[in-house]
């Protein structure tokens, strides 16, 4: 669903016709980071991880990526095998997670011409324990026509149930008509705080009304609860970067370890999916 907010600000302008002067920013020097994105699951064979370095925030262009780093995958502390380089920062592993086991990586990255500083540096992640995930009991959808809450369209409802015993954690991905939005808005997790041990009827998981038609796949995940609030505020940030007076933005706390500047996370999740095609 989308929020539209409508800000109006006055100002008393002040002409000074007599000189121009010319104001000059105070821009911080830019240190790069690397950044991590990896997951492994219990869903895919080919478990995959992106690796790039950031960018200033001036500079145009495509993000620089990381090629020929040597990526380990350890299952309780056991070497599980080597990533292999496929394109473009992203490297892939032929191997299905186990729900129980705690896996972590180990990244020795290569000799980086632009950015010597960062060559041969390790970069480590936090175990992370692959939790299992309850399933997605039904779903369905709900018309809704247009008034002054909701746009027309179709809503998407779920039923689902949080097992008994606090820490559950849980993200959703939706894929529309096979496309997953990377839209930090769109960014759908919750805690069981308020549900633990209960059913949850009629979950709403919609940011855009979808259109009839639409096929829909949506991915229930289990998530620990240092990656639900790595992604919790990744979207508050989203939500409220929207204006000049908005405060400053931050690196959320990853489970990265290394003696240089590193963002990201390597996660571990359990999935259950289910699907439906709206207005049939």
């Amino acid at each position: 669903m989308k929020t539209i907010k409508n800000v109006l600000i006055s100002f008393s302008m002040v002409f000074m016709l007599s000189c121009m002067d010319t104001i000059e920013l105070d821009v911080k020097s830019y240190e790069p980071m690397v950044v991590v994105d990896g997951e492994i699951n219990n869903m895919d064979d080919m478990q995959s991880l992106r690796l790039s370095i950031t960018q200033p925030y001036f500079q145009s262009g495509q993000k620089e990526i990381i090629e020929e780093a040597v990526v380990n995958l350890y299952e309780n502390d056991h070497l599980i095998g080597t990533y292999a380089y496929n394109k473009e920062g992203e490297y892939s592993l032929e191997y299905r997670g186990k729900i129980g086991n705690e896996y972590n990586v180990e990244i020795t990255l290569p000799h980086l011409a632009e950015h010597t500083h960062l060559s041969g540096k390790v970069i480590k992640s936090k175990a992370e324990k692959l939790e299992s995930v309850s399933e997605i009991t039904a779903l369905r959808y709900e018309f809704k026509e247009e008034s002054l809450v909701f746009e027309e369209g179709y809503y998407l409802l779920i039923d689902t149930y949080d097992p008994k015993g606090k820490g559950n954690n849980y993200r959703w991905k939706v894929a529309v008509n096979g496309v997953v939005s990377n839209d930090p808005r769109h960014i759908l997790v919750m805690e069981d705080d308020r549900v633990d041990g209960n059913l949850i009827t009629g979950l709403d998981l919609t940011y855009d009304p979808f259109q009839e038609g639409d096929e829909i796949v949506v991915y229930q995940q289990s998530i620990s609860n240092k990656f639900y609030q790595y992604l919790f505020d990744i979207y508050m940030q989203a939500l409220t970067q929207e204006s000049f007076f908005d405060s400053p933005a931050y690196n959320p706390k990853s489970n990265l370890i290394s003696d240089i500047p590193v963002v990201g996370y390597f996660n571990a999740s359990a999935y259950h999916s289910a699907s439906i095609i709206m207005g049939e």
